[in-house]
């Protein structure tokens, strides 16, 4: 491979291939172009500054390219600093914290996935909660009953024991009462609203879920050669195609980090029981917060072009114990 740089430009030749590289302040922009080189190639190398300035104006532009990351070292380090601390392992939902039920009026503009984000539970959550009979449609002025954790509020009808709740929503009764702060199980008001929370990990299949609907995956795990730097470098996770699209949790967990990651851009950790972690990183936007609970499959995130990224697309990891495993073997 031949490289020729000049400040955030380099135009690089492989094979019968030249690649523009333009790195901006926030995004990399690639574009490549496949025809005779030799003698262009070398037009380039000598050309005037003139030209070279026009041409940079140019890739400056955004365009897309192919879709894969580029981190540097001091990026690596953050990450692995974020994913492998303390503060992003899973911990258990906090039973005896006192349930609060917040009331929000529906404005002109708001979705549902919006509201979700801006009170830290899952769509799930306020639908069930509020009576919702579609994910889609909003009236402006509906009130919504939203609790500060996932899971549903239902109203006692009259003759209603909560054995009855329990094994309707197969939900041990010590979990029910333990979130509502409920002391006798046998007398419940008609009309009282009882929390019912997450009774077990929400996981449809065993394992990891894949984490978009695309399937296809453009950079693997393992040793690569980059294809921005052209250096040989191990890829501790995969880059899965995926153009602003919205993102699954793999798995049921405890969001523990969700924010900006250096040249990974905006992204989000979930830690899961068992010692384990996901990674889902270059979103273009959040879903969630932060110490929010999450199951399997629920939307977290839309799939973006954010950090040291040649194109939209989703870097997933998956961390076990400590250590990065091919996520590639263990998604379903």
């Amino acid at each position: 491979m031949q490289k020729f740089t000049i400040r955030k430009l380099s135009v690089s030749r492989i094979h019968n291939e030249i690649m523009f590289v333009y790195r901006g302040k926030e995004n990399i922009y690639v574009k490549k172009f496949t025809f005779s080189v030799n003698r262009l190639y070398h037009r380039l190398l000598y050309f005037a500054g003139a030209s070279v300035l026009t041409i940079a104006l140019v890739i400056a532009l955004p365009f897309g390219g192919k879709n894969a990351d580029s981190s540097t070292p001091e990026d690596e380090e953050l990450k692995n600093d974020i994913l492998l601390s303390d503060e992003t392992d899973f911990t258990e939902q906090d039973k005896r914290k006192p349930l609060a039920v917040q009331i929000y009026k529906v404005q002109q503009g708001d979705t549902l996935s919006e509201i979700a984000a801006k009170f830290g539970v899952s769509t799930d959550t306020i639908c069930g909660s509020s009576g919702l009979t579609s994910y889609d449609f909003l009236k402006i002025g509906q009130v919504l009953k939203i609790p500060d954790r996932d899971g549903m509020l239902v109203t006692v009808k009259e003759g209603e024991k909560l054995i009855d709740i329990a094994q309707k929503y197969k939900i041990p009764v010590e979990n029910i009462m333990a979130h509502n702060q409920l002391l006798n199980p046998d007398f419940l008001p008609v009309g009282y609203d009882i929390f019912l929370p997450d009774a077990k990990p929400q996981n449809i299949i065993k394992g990891f879920m894949w984490p978009t609907f695309s399937r296809r995956i453009t950079s693997a795990y393992g040793w690569r050669i980059h294809p921005i730097s052209g250096r040989r470098q191990f890829h501790h996770g995969v880059d899965i195609r995926s153009r602003y699209q919205d993102i699954k949790a793999a798995k049921y967990g405890k969001v523990t980090f969700a924010g900006s990651m250096g040249g990974y851009g905006r992204a989000i950790i979930i830690a899961h029981p068992g010692n384990q972690k996901t990674l889902y990183a270059h979103l273009s936007k959040l879903y969630v917060k932060s110490g929010q609970y999450v199951r399997q499959g629920q939307m977290i995130a839309r799939s973006g072009n954010s950090g040291y990224s040649a194109g939209p697309h989703l870097h997933f990891e998956i961390i076990e114990n400590g250590k990065h495993i091919n996520p590639r073997r263990h998604l379903k």
